[in-house]
């Protein structure tokens, strides 16, 4: 037991030595052309593409993880400014060592579809929050929401998730 005790402890101390270190970040950010603005939204960012890696059990950290962060610092900011100018051609690949781009790929779909339901209203954020992160059953979610019975929560989540999937789709265009 003591060693899961142990572990929040570490992450924590990573996070808070990646916090010390932010002036290093901003400077490498501002160095491959980001701009000061955005430089903190992409470190927090990495930051926690980094901490959701470190709650997979299956994930093994070959590299500091200053590096870890620095290396998804770059692919957030290449994946970023790629996007904002499809004319341009950045070429970071050679600096880059990605074993596997696939978590990469559904952390940004992950973030999209925060930043989407962020987007929704309080009752749509609440029931998607109650149905998928706490499980709880649509009648449940009808009495805590003040919904006539299970089946209009029902129709009401499917709303709200039309609702995100509309936010999501507006984004991409």
């Amino acid at each position: 037991m003591s060693k899961l005790k142990s572990e929040p402890k570490e992450i924590e101390i990573s996070l808070k030595d990646a916090y010390k270190k932010w002036p290093e970040f901003r400077k490498y950010l501002i160095s491959i052309g980001c701009n000061k603005s955005d430089a903190e939204d992409i470190f927090q960012e990495a930051l926690l593409v980094y901490s959701r890696k470190l709650s997979i059990p299956e994930f093994e950290l070959t590299v500091e993880p200053y590096h870890y962060i620095k290396g998804v610092c770059r692919l957030i900011w290449y994946n970023q400014s790629r996007k904002n100018s499809k004319n341009r051609k950045v070429d970071y690949e050679d600096d880059i060592i990605i074993e596997d781009d696939d978590w990469f790929q559904k952390e940004m779909k992950l973030q999209r579809i925060e930043q989407a339901i962020s987007k929704i209203g309080q009752q749509c954020q609440q029931l998607l929050n109650m149905f998928y992160n706490l499980g709880k059953s649509m009648r449940e979610i009808a009495q805590k929401l003040d919904l006539r019975n299970d089946k209009v929560a029902k129709v009401q989540k499917y709303r709200c998730i039309n609702k995100v999937k509309d936010i999501i789709r507006s984004q991409k265009v």
